[in-house]
């Protein structure tokens, strides 16, 4: 019986190399999203050099989530503060863990949930895509920067520190606190464990996001409002992508079962 290219074999002097195929594809995947990652970047980069008009939105981001009734992150930062045990493995979770996280959830769902790829890889691409956007029209300076408001910027305070530059110098862009894609791919790695994983254990990866939002606010790298905005955006991709029918992940060879589990996402 012949055996079809799909199943991974390529010939090479008339003799069958299992899994090159894959191989390629792999790393045809892996310069893909890392040649992305690194256009999201730079973009933040070319966003960066408007710090006038980055305080100015803080300050109307700081009033408006004063109108609507949010909690003031300065009192929270001030009554955690009270025991600062905590300020450095919070600090360690903002540096360490976001882009490992999203690495390690990328790699799985590639490896072990192939038919999930394209969902999440577009997903991924396109809260990425909408991100740099909001961060060129939206330039918005963290609560850390904001004066007048009794922030202490703990990451310099008690390090580690995500940033070896001032504001607006170097590669990294400070004044992109809008939208929070700590917690939107936080979220989005939440959602796929749960949606793709097997067990009972996968539910603890709910608390990803809430721990990454807790973070980002207590730190004072974030106001609550940038953590809705990436989540916002990254719900949107996910619905988004639901409507595409190449970017299906539903095992068609499923029962009731399957259909019932696809209620955990859009």
């Amino acid at each position: 019986m012949r055996r079809g290219a799909g199943e991974g074999a390529a010939l090479r002097g008339g003799r069958r190399v299992p899994g090159l195929a894959q191989a390629l594809a792999a790393v045809a995947q892996f310069l893909l999203m890392a040649a992305a990652f690194g256009a999201y970047a730079y973009g933040r980069h070319l966003a960066d050099g408007r710090p006038e008009r980055a305080y100015e939105h803080a300050r109307a981001v700081w009033g408006l989530e004063r109108s609507l009734w949010l909690p003031d992150e300065s009192s929270l930062q001030k009554g955690a503060l009270r025991w600062d045990g905590w300020v450095r493995a919070a600090n360690e979770y903002y540096v360490r863990v976001h882009f490992p996280a999203i690495t390690v959830f990328m790699v799985w769902v590639y490896f072990w949930r192939r038919r999930a790829w394209p969902r999440v890889r577009a997903v991924i691409l396109g809260s990425a895509a909408a991100a740099l956007l909001v961060h060129f029209a939206y330039p918005l300076a963290p609560p850390r920067m904001l004066p007048g408001h009794g922030f202490v910027d703990l990451m310099t305070a008690y390090g580690p520190s995500a940033y070896a530059t001032e504001p607006g110098e170097g590669m990294t862009n400070q004044f992109a606190a809008m939208p929070s894609l700590h917690v939107g791919w936080a979220l989005l790695v939440a959602w796929g464990v749960i949606r793709y994983g097997r067990g009972r254990w996968r539910w603890l990866a709910a608390a990803h996001p809430v721990v990454t939002l807790l973070v980002v606010v207590l730190t004072a790298n974030h106001y609550w409002l940038d953590g809705v905005a990436g989540s916002a955006i990254v719900v949107a991709a996910l619905w988004a992508a639901s409507r595409v029918p190449a970017l299906d992940d539903r095992d068609r060879g499923g029962t009731g079962a399957a259909a019932r589990r696809d209620s955990v996402g859009a």
